[in-house]
């Protein structure tokens, strides 16, 4: 139902509520054949054929008393409309509800062998078990339909099973998305559910069914079990199509081992050949050259900051005129990306020019790269080469390992919201403080180093803009005409506020006397989704919205000429610009990305993952773009020059050129882990083996 008509925002508006479900005919079937049936119990007990009439009769004067037409009130056409909306709700229902049916049928098939050989001492317990199992899955379905509901996005037992392992960091983020009506969805279920297993607590001292009636109920069981072989039904809404499959037959494919094993055998057979990841930098080094200029170096990580909500990017929206002014005198990256909507993916792809991995695989890595260093990173090979270093965020970093994340980027001074909160610091997100509280600590640092005639890398990373939204209780918000989500409203206030604080902050390099001396660079860690494309969270979108960043490189002391960098770019194409900027070469690794200051070949791929890990895949190649849902449905592909909203996907898309593209991106994937984790077996000599973990 959401997916074809999104329910309202605010579930305390009941009306709103009603209105929604009034939308959907099935309701209407549902309400006049308990009208016909009352009216049939009522006026004519004794003939119970004329429920149908009846309940038909009350049908057709519902549609005639709440037209779904416009002025045309007409009956024949009211009834046409609604002839034609509840014909193809119907069938979407049915598409819909047919694999859950087959789902229950397997469930009872299972429950009733198990049942059937349970001895009859250990029945009760047994019994017990199952009705909690049943209970379970109540629970889960519920979960599944009040995320759906929050995110506007399919779950999958690794976004259950990530959310499960990470109760206390995700808790926060849940919060703010929990509703009545979301509630209402969870504990429906459940309260059903062990309704049942209250009314029949005793059925455990009940025989079992025996004979013909026994045999046919376990045939009929086995039968509609048997449907899952059957292939998923086809429905023309786009929409519902990730709705057809059932939710917990869903919930269990997305469980299953991702069929890449011939892949990953590849890849181990090409590092066997090489003797080394295909990216790499646990080994580089950044040797000075004669055009080496040891230029300051500021980059500012921008908190969910999609490029289409700034005045950048979009002239007319107020957003950020500070950038926008600055940009004048900037290179303007146009077409930057993301390669994962997350934080922490962002810093490892600006600050460390590598490939990052999703959640789980970034908790992974950060746990071992603490073993055995796996790469380096720019602040570290700055450090080394005599910068002083510095990271500033005013966010709390203990979400997953955040904080290791940064520590392995070997930083010689951090401060979070831990050290930067002070008497009155507002905490603004359920991440941390407003973003102005940096500002001066910042400026002090760097007061510091100016005085010492030292260089300086500084990495910033706001807070503000996070979802939920909130700016300081002190923030004056401002208007911005047409916005009627205001969810969305609260957003560009956000990046209006954020971009307030940048002034500041220039200002107060500009006191100092370092902007001839300093490159700036500021640049989105992801986007962020509303409501497009059905979604209303970012981890596992990966359409523009979410990855199309932001990115300007400011550097007024250098001659580097104000315009606009084109073609396909992505966060990982920081660090060889920062590098060639300063007049480095770097020795020793293997980067993915490419210098933003050369032109870039248009039919340049680029992949992306969502957040969650084997949940999403996506690659563009040219003007087109793939988004892969490991086969939970069809892979969407969109032409971003004819259609960069991704609006509508392209269909008759040739099968070759959808496997070769699901092959790319899955040796992209398993790539990128392996060199993420490879490391050299001695990380001084640049000819020792490489080994894989």
């Amino acid at each position: 139902m959401n997916a074809l008509f999104a329910a309202p925002e605010d579930a305390f508006r009941w009306v709103a509520l009603l209105q929604w479900l009034w939308w959907f005919t099935s309701l209407h079937f549902l309400l006049a054949m308990l009208a016909g049936l009352a009216i049939q119990r009522l006026v004519l007990p004794r003939r119970r054929w004329t429920f149908v009439p009846i309940s038909v009769a009350v049908l057709i004067l519902l549609a005639l008393m709440f037209p779904m037409t416009g002025d045309d009130h007409t009956v024949a056409r009211t009834l046409q409309v609604w002839t034609i909306t509840a014909a193809g709700q119907v069938s979407g229902l049915v598409a819909c509800l047919w694999r859950d049916i087959v789902s229950i049928a397997v469930v009872v098939f299972a429950l009733g062998l198990v049942l059937k050989f349970t001895p009859a001492r250990a029945r009760a317990g047994m019994v017990l078990l199952l009705q909690m199992v049943v209970i379970a899955l109540c629970a889960l379905v519920g979960i599944d339909l009040a995320y759906q509901l929050a995110t506007g996005q399919p779950t999958s037992s690794r976004v259950l099973l990530f959310a499960a392992l990470n109760v206390k960091e995700v808790a926060p983020l849940i919060a703010p998305e929990a509703t009545s009506f979301r509630a209402l969805a969870i504990g429906g279920g459940i309260f059903v559910a062990a309704g049942w297993a209250w009314h029949h607590r005793r059925l455990a001292a009940l025989p079992m069914l025996a004979g013909r009636q026994g045999w046919g109920e376990g045939v009929l069981a086995l039968a509609l079990a048997l449907g899952i072989l059957l292939p998923a039904p086809a429905h023309g809404f786009l929409p519902l199509l990730r709705h057809t499959e059932g939710t917990l037959i869903t919930l269990a494919k997305t469980a299953a081992p991702t069929l890449a094993h011939d892949i990953q055998l590849s890849v181990a057979a090409e590092f066997v050949r090489t003797g080394r990841p295909r990216w790499h930098s646990a080994q580089m080094l950044a040797r000075q050259t004669e055009a080496t200029d040891r230029k300051n170096v500021v980059i500012v990580m921008l908190e969910s900051m999609r490029a289409v909500s700034t005045t950048m990017y979009t002239p007319t929206l107020q957003t950020t005129p500070f950038m926008a002014s600055l940009a004048s005198d900037s290179l303007v990256v146009e077409d930057m990306t993301a390669v994962i909507p997350r934080t922490a993916a962002a810093w490892v792809a600006i600050l460390g020019g590598q490939y990052p991995l999703a959640n789980e695989g970034t908790q992974n890595w950060a746990r071992e790269n603490r073993k055995k260093p796996r790469i380096r990173s720019l602040p570290s090979v700055l450090r080394q080469a005599g910068y002083a270093t510095s990271f500033f965020t005013p966010t709390d970093l203990h979400f997953q390992n955040d904080l290791d994340v940064v520590d392995i980027f070997n930083f010689e001074f951090i401060q979070t919201e831990k050290e930067l909160a002070r008497l009155g610091a507002e905490r603004v997100t359920y991440f941390g403080i407003a973003d102005e509280w940096m500002v001066q600590p910042i400026l002090d640092w760097t007061a510091i180093q100016v005085r010492a005639k030292r260089p300086f890398f500084t990495a910033v990373m706001t807070n503000v803009g996070h979802h939920n939204f909130e700016t300081p209780s002190t923030w004056r918000k401002v208007v911005f005409e047409g916005v009627s989500n205001p969810k969305l409203d609260a957003y560009y206030n956000c990046l209006r506020y954020i971009d307030g604080v940048l002034s500041t902050l220039m200002e107060g390099y500009r006191r100092l006397g370092v902007l001839k001396d300093t490159i700036f660079v500021f640049v989105g860690d992801h986007g962020q989704m509303f409501d497009e494309h059905g979604a209303k969270q970012i981890h596992n979108a990966i359409y523009q919205e979410g990855l199309h960043v932001p990115t300007l490189i400011y550097a007024p002391g250098m001659a580097l000429a104000p315009g606009r960098v084109r073609g396909p770019r992505q966060q990982i194409d920081v660090f060889p610009t920062i590098a060639e900027l300063l007049g480095l070469q770097i020795q020793g690794a293997e980067l993915p990305g490419q210098s933003l200051l050369h032109a870039v070949d248009p039919e340049r791929e680029l992949f992306y993952t969502s957040s969650i890990d084997w949940s999403f895949l996506s690659a563009r190649h040219g003007h087109r773009k793939y988004v892969y849902s490991f086969d939970r449905e069809p892979m969407e592909v969109f032409d971003l020059d004819k259609d960069p909203k991704e609006l509508a996907s392209l269909r008759d898309v040739d099968v070759e050129e959808l496997a070769r593209m699901k092959q790319r991106m899955l040796e992209w994937r398993i790539n990128a882990e392996a060199s993420m984790f490879a490391y050299p077996s001695d990380g001084l000599d640049p000819s020792a083996a490489w080994l894989p973990r």
